[in-house]
């Protein structure tokens, strides 16, 4: 029987199969592999599913490896707004503040988006840099504002540094 691949592996996480991710992931099968298009089991996994993320992860699956776009799977939950994945994500190392092409942290994404409990965390329980503008020279309040995100925008300019005081 042949060596099963990251297409498989991809395949089984993209579809939330975890008893098929199981089978694979005890056959040893290298958990970054990439599949046809370049993209790992994890980058490709059903965002929704903390525990797909959790079995890839605790078999050594990289948090922060970037596809040929740019983009982390952090990147994508957080646009996406799942909390539990996101959390998964951090509790395996996953770098809250890492840049995709376009200079926007996970944080910004969120913020574009509108999900207010992924912004909350971040801003709560995360070292995210809240003031970090993108390649456009915008930061993720600019984005909040920008696509009238109201919740998120009350939670972001609660978070922003004080101006400094006049002399």
């Amino acid at each position: 029987m042949a060596e099963p691949s990251g297409n498989e592996l991809a395949s089984a996480a993209a579809k939330g199969d975890l008893v098929q991710l199981t089978n694979l992931l005890q056959k040893n099968v290298n958990v970054n592999a990439q599949n046809g298009f370049g993209r790992t089991a994890l980058q490709v996994m059903k965002l929704g599913n903390p525990e797909i993320a959790r079995r890839l992860l605790s078999r050594g699956a990289n948090p922060n490896l970037k596809d040929s776009t740019g983009f982390a799977v952090i990147h994508d939950v957080a646009r996406a707004g799942f909390l539990d994945t996101l959390q998964t994500l951090l509790e395996f190392k996953a770098d809250v503040n890492i840049e995709d092409a376009e200079g926007n942290l996970p944080l910004h994404l969120a913020a574009q988006e509108g999900h207010a409990a992924v912004v909350e965390f971040l801003l709560r329980r995360t070292a995210s840099r809240v003031g970090h503008q993108n390649k456009r020279g915008a930061t993720a309040c600019d984005l909040a504002r920008l696509y009238k995100r109201t919740a998120v925008l009350r939670l972001l300019e609660g978070a922003r540094p004080p101006p400094a005081p006049q002399p």
